[in-house]
Parts: C-alpha cells; sequence; structure tokens
C-alpha cells in the first residue's frame, strides 16, 4: 500500500462525448433501459459526460471545451462529432484550418487525452446547398483529411460506416437530415463498441497494482 491512498488505475476514466444536436438525442436514446447513459460501460471503470447543443458549429467548440473544463474532470477520451452543420456553409479549407488549429490547441488543454473523430455522417438533404451530392463528395474528403489530423495528434476515428442515408434503411427521420431512433441507436452501438475495445486495450496496458 502506497502512502498516497488507492492507485491512479482505480479511478474512474472519464469520456466526454461533445458535439452538435445528434450528441444531444444520443444522451436522451441512451437514457433508455437498454443502452443506459454509460454505453455499456461500468461506471465504476468508466464514466461517460454528454454535452450537444442544438445547432452547434466548429467555432463554438473549443469556446465549450473551456467552459466545461471548470465543471467536469478533465477527459481520458474526447469524441467530438461536428462539423456537419458547417459543410453547406464554410469553404472545406476554411472548416480544415480551424479543425487543425483547435484540435492542436485540445491536445495542449488536455494533454493526456485521446482525441477521437466521430466522421460526419451523411444526409439526404444538407441545408444551405442545392447539391447534396456535391456536399456528400466533400463530406467524404474533411472526414479523410480530420481522421489525418487527429492521427497526427495521436487520436483516432469512429467511422460509423454502417449509418446509410438511403430511403429504405429506416436510420433516418423523413427530413434525410437527422436520424431516427433506430438511427440514433446504431449510433450510440457504435460508439460502446469502440469504447469497450478502448477499454479493453487499457486493461491489457495497466495491470492492477
Amino acid at each position: 500500500m502506497t502512502a498516497v491512498g488507492k492507485p491512479i488505475s482505480s479511478e474512474p476514466k472519464n469520456v466526454w462525448i461533445c458535439g452538435h444536436s445528434l450528441v444531444y438525442w444520443a444522451e436522451s436514446r441512451a437514457k433508455s433501459p437498454e443502452v443506459g447513459m454509460q454505453l455499456g460501460m461500468d461506471p465504476s471503470k468508466v464514466t461517460v459526460w454528454w454535452k450537444g447543443i442544438q445547432g452547434m458549429t466548429w467555432s463554438q467548440l473549443l469556446p465549450q471545451l473551456h467552459q466545461l473544463k471548470v465543471t467536469w474532470p478533465n477527459p481520458d477520451i474526447l469524441v467530438i462529432h461536428l462539423g456537419g452543420n458547417d459543410l453547406s456553409t464554410e469553404s472545406p479549407t476554411n472548416l480544415l484550418a480551424s479543425v487543425k488549429k483547435d484540435m492542436t490547441s485540445i491536445r495542449s488543454i488536455f494533454p493526456h487525452c485521446l482525441l477521437v473523430w466521430s466522421n460526419i455522417l451523411p444526409r439526404r438533404v444538407w441545408r444551405h446547398s442545392p447539391d447534396s451530392h456535391e456536399v456528400d463528395l466533400v463530406r467524404t474528403t474533411v472526414n479523410r483529411r480530420i481522421h489525418n489530423i487527429v492521427s497526427e495528434l495521436g487520436g483516432t476515428s469512429v467511422n460509423h460506416d454502417n449509418i446509410r442515408c438511403g430511403t429504405n434503411t429506416g436510420l433516418y427521420r423523413a427530413n434525410g437530415i437527422h436520424l431516427s431512433p433506430k438511427g440514433i441507436d446504431v449510433f450510440n452501438l457504435n460508439l460502446q463498441d469502440f469504447l469497450e475495445k478502448w477499454e479493453l486495450e487499457n486493461s491489457k496496458n495497466s495491470p492492477d497494482v
């Protein structure tokens, strides 16, 4: 037994999930008994903190994180699901420059945190743009570039390849923009799957003291 008391490994890890309205709805959906707020995580090992803001754009992220840092314990993982509301209003070059600058700042603010990029999802309809196909091509490129930015900072990505926006998938609401309850469940299960793999790796790498 050390004088410091209980070993650090016994403290629960903190996972922050931040982003636009999907995170807001995912939290509400996750409160259902099937999934639970912790996305299947053991609360003695992992605490999940949700912050979803409807209509959120990229420029709001850093101020929001500074605000959360005051009241929340520092994250071991930060999952960011954002950027979809910027795609049809912001030039990809400007958006990527902001992402690179802000992700580098986040790495400095939380040096021991694993950064996780949650891919911008497809939509059948993009507000402010008549050409949905063109925006979708931009989305694919932006996701790939942000994946590279995050990887260079030691982070990783959740792809959500199983979320497709065809009318017959049942994963989207009729507006073609927002996920249906079924789609939100798939989104949450993707996050849960990622966290389970991370926790497994984490427990392998930190032997009990």
